[in-house]
């Protein structure tokens, strides 16, 4: 296992394991032979709603707390009854009992744990700041030992620098050869932010690959040259641009295939060959309309004002389920 050291000496295992929408009936399963194969980090958040169902399953197995490194999230759906909701169904928002520090303590009640690893902000919301410095008393406690962002575009970063004062050590955005992020990952790592890329293979919340992705002429015939498979090649490629990666499966000769990136190297030109397919633009997430925790001079950032930076699968959705406003 390859590690990527966070801005505050924390090493992190470059590459983990997803558990978002893996099935119940396949889950621990999944998770213990991921386990045996050598995965160390897994990533959940409290809205995958299997934090508790992980924790379990590690002392089922025996599975020593200090032996894995978790990755957990907070999103806004945990402060309002029945979730957050955009588009019309937004006046339907309403701010339940429970205050940031009691959310942020669920997940350490739902994974059993005294302390977790990485605490991400699920996504850009209003409630971001206030979020964020909670995490920073339970970083400064010493009960998390690393705090981040996920889904953070850059001026979300250059506020939430200006205002806290724990630089985030982790910044969990989309990322794939449809959607390379070269510049801000590049922007990101300058500022001593590790990238981790997530949604690489998968449709807006779903598990069906991106075909345009794993079958693409140029990758394969990369793979070929390595004796490997376009998911490897995808991997790697991340690999080597120092970004960490939590790829999910439950089938497990894929959760083989997946671990198995550390015995070979991308030329500088199959690099380019990966990064070829680039669109410059979100697939699945559109975060561009996320500008409520901002203030106004943050708002006239240029990306804001590029309608062609909206994911595609966005776009497709229809205008009801659609946020009217800037949330």
């Amino acid at each position: 296992m390859e590690y990527v050291k966070l801005n505050n000496g924390i090493e992190m295992p470059q590459l983990g394991f997803g558990t978002y929408l893996i099935p119940d009936e396949n889950f621990e399963d999944a998770l213990i032979k991921a386990y045996d194969m050598g995965y160390r980090q897994f990533d959940t958040a409290w809205k995958y709603n299997n934090e508790a169902r992980i924790a379990e399953i590690f002392k089922k197995h025996g599975i020593k707390r200090d032996s894995v490194f978790i990755t957990t999230k907070l999103s806004e759906d945990s402060l309002y009854r029945g979730g957050y909701r955009t588009g019309i169904r937004s006046v339907l928002n309403r701010r339940n009992n429970v205050s940031i520090e009691q959310a942020v303590q669920q997940s350490f009640d739902n994974l059993n744990t005294d302390y977790i690893d990485l605490f991400l902000i699920h996504a850009p919301c209003k409630e971001s700041i206030e979020i964020y410095k909670v995490l920073e008393k339970f970083y400064k406690q010493g009960r998390i030992r690393a705090i981040g962002v996920s889904n953070f575009l850059q001026p979300h970063i250059e506020y939430l620098c200006e205002v806290c004062k724990v630089v985030p050590a982790v910044n969990q955005i989309e990322i794939s050869p449809l959607n390379a992020q070269i510049q801000y990952t590049e922007w990101l790592q300058k500022r001593g932010i590790a990238v981790e890329a997530m949604s690489t293979f998968s449709r807006f919340h779903s598990v069906e690959p991106r075909l345009e992705i794993i079958e693409n002429p140029g990758i394969v015939e990369v793979a070929k040259a390595h004796n490997k498979s376009s998911v490897q090649v995808v991997l790697r490629w991340l690999l080597q641009r120092g970004i960490i990666c939590i790829p999910k499966t439950w089938y497990e000769p894929h959760i083989k295939e997946n671990i198995s990136i550390f015995d070979f190297e991308l030329s500088a030109e199959e690099m380019n060959t990966v990064a070829s397919l680039d669109k410059g633009k979100f697939l699945n997430y559109n975060n561009f309309n996320r500008q409520r925790m901002l203030p106004k001079k943050y708002r006239n950032w240029e990306g804001f004002k590029n309608p062609d930076n909206y994911g595609d699968e966005f776009n497709a959705l229809p205008w009801w389920k659609k946020p009217f406003y800037i949330y």
